[in-house]
Order: C-alpha cells, then sequence, then structure tokens
C-alpha cells in the first residue's frame, strides 16, 4: 500500500483543526482519529509523524486548497447533471461524496484492492455510492459503470495522474473519451520539468525528506501546458485550469511571493477536459 495514502487525508484532517482553516470537514478529522491507534505502531516514517500531526504547514494549505477547488467542480457539474455519474479515480480515503451528495448522484470510488479493502472498513459503500477495487490502468473496470443512455458522467483524478507511466494515462483518457461522448475529466497534472526533477537523485531526495516517504515514490506523468492532451484525439476538448496560486491564500506563505515565476505557478495544476461530443440525436 502506497506511503501517500494517508497523506491528503491527516493534510485536511490537521488543517480543519488549524487557525482559520481554509476548510472544515469533521469527517476526516474523526476518520484519522479512529485510524491513529493502528498507523501509531507502523514502520513507516510518514504514518508515524501523520499520527504526530507533523506536517508541513504550506503542504496542509495546498492540500486544502485542493479539495475545496476538486468539491467545487462536483457540485458544478452536478448542478448541470443533477443525476449525472462521478467516478474518483484513485480515491484513497478521500470521502467527497458525503460532502456533494445532492442526494441523486451515482458515485464510484475506484482504488486498488488492497486500498478498497481498508476504506470498506471506515466508509459505508451503498446503493449510489459503490466502490471499484481496480488498478485504474485495468480497463476491465469500466464494465462495472452503468451503461444507461443519456448517462452523463464526470471522471475525477486528483493526485492521481503523476505517479501513473506516461502510456498508461494516454490509454486511460482516449479510452474514456472514445466510450463516454460528452463526459468531463477534471485531472491534476505536473510539468513534465518537475517530473523530471523529481526522478533525478536530488529530487528523490527532497521527497522523502519532506515527506519521510520511500525514495522510490517519484513522478512519471506530466504535461508541457494545459492543451497537450487535446492533441491525444480529435474532440478531446480543453476547457479550463486552475492553480494553487488562483486563490491568493495566505497560508502558501512564501509561494505567493514566487507566483509569477511559470515553473512555480504551473509545478501543478488542474486541467478540466470535455471528452468528445455528445452525438445529435438522429432526426426520423
Amino acid at each position: 500500500m502506497s506511503e501517500t495514502l494517508f497523506l491528503p487525508l491527516y493534510a485536511l484532517a490537521l488543517e480543519s483543526q488549524s487557525e482559520h482553516p481554509i476548510m472544515v470537514d469533521e469527517g476526516a478529522v474523526d476518520l484519522t482519529r479512529r485510524l491513529n491507534e493502528s498507523l501509531a505502531g507502523s514502520d513507516s516514517r510518514i504514518a508515524r509523524r501523520l499520527v504526530q500531526g507533523r506536517l508541513p504547514g504550506m503542504l496542509l494549505a495546498s492540500m486544502a486548497l485542493r479539495v475545496r477547488r476538486y468539491d467545487a467542480y462536483v457540485r458544478a457539474f452536478l448542478e448541470r447533471e443533477p443525476a449525472g455519474v462521478v467516478v474518483n479515480l484513485g480515491c484513497g480515503l478521500d470521502d467527497r461524496r458525503r460532502r456533494v451528495d445532492n442526494g441523486a448522484v451515482r458515485w464510484y470510488d475506484l482504488d486498488l484492492p488492497e486500498v478498497i479493502a481498508l476504506r470498506r472498513r471506515f466508509l459505508p459503500e451503498t446503493q449510489r455510492f459503490r466502490f471499484i477495487a481496480s488498478s485504474v490502468l485495468n480497463l476491465a473496470w469500466l464494465a462495472e459503470l452503468p451503461r444507461e443512455p443519456g448517462s452523463r458522467f464526470l471522471f475525477v483524478a486528483e493526485g492521481l495522474f503523476m505517479y501513473l507511466p506516461p502510456e498508461g494515462v494516454r490509454t486511460l483518457v482516449t479510452t474514456l473519451h472514445a466510450r463516454y461522448p460528452g463526459a468531463e475529466l477534471v485531472a491534476e497534472i505536473a510539468h513534465s520539468k518537475i517530473v523530471r526533477t523529481s526522478q533525478s537523485r536530488l529530487g528523490r531526495t527532497k521527497f522523502q525528506r519532506q515527506f519521510g516517504v520511500s525514495g522510490d515514490i517519484v513522478y512519471q506523468f506530466g504535461l508541457e501546458d494545459s492543451r497537450e492532451m487535446e492533441r491525444w484525439a480529435p474532440g478531446l476538448t480543453f476547457l479550463d485550469h486552475w492553480t494553487y496560486f488562483d486563490e491568493d491564500e495566505p497560508k502558501l506563505g512564501w509561494m505567493r511571493w514566487f507566483a509569477w515565476l511559470p515553473l512555480v505557478r504551473w509545478a501543478q495544476w488542474t486541467v478540466r477536459y470535455r471528452l468528445g461530443t455528445i452525438p445529435e440525436p438522429q432526426q426520423a
């Protein structure tokens, strides 16, 4: 199980309990308290740091900003498509479904079998909120999604793509594009230069020291700009993007003063895409 699995959850819980929090999620706070007992005796350095609440304030702020923004993406989609289908790729222990539920959405949380097994211990599965235990790259999981004509889909990939091989990301996106015309994709992206840096010896050491994780955890996939995926297939359409610095959040600290630098502002950001177009109904 990845050492980074618990990072977003604990960052949100710690930020929720901070002074002037960016957002508050009492569910995340409660879940971390339930997890602390099992993580306290872990051999993982990062697990022990999480239990002790030892995470950099800038990391808490950036992850809370990301969660808040992705919640907003989902709410906006559900305003347009109240009975839509949301697929949360690489869900980890995120419980966004609880925060954004409109009473009609059909929700699918997908992650590796060992992550879903842990998720089942703490988070409920219902008729509308379903789990899929699979690698996101094993596209057989698509068979578990509803196939009713007219269903509208939103695929969410928060903090996922950068850890996947480039050919895997491209195959996933183009397959979703071909099978779900009119769907939307919201995905976090790392810049190609940041990916290359993370793969260097210095980059691995920095990542390990900052988070207390294994040096084997590195980024694999990145883009040069937000529109790059448009070249992957006709009709794959860029809609908009978001960076952490769009919020001008004081808790981002000294990094705010360097936001004018392209490689700082665009080190990691989020893109929203339309996957193809909805076919026009045939006239009788």
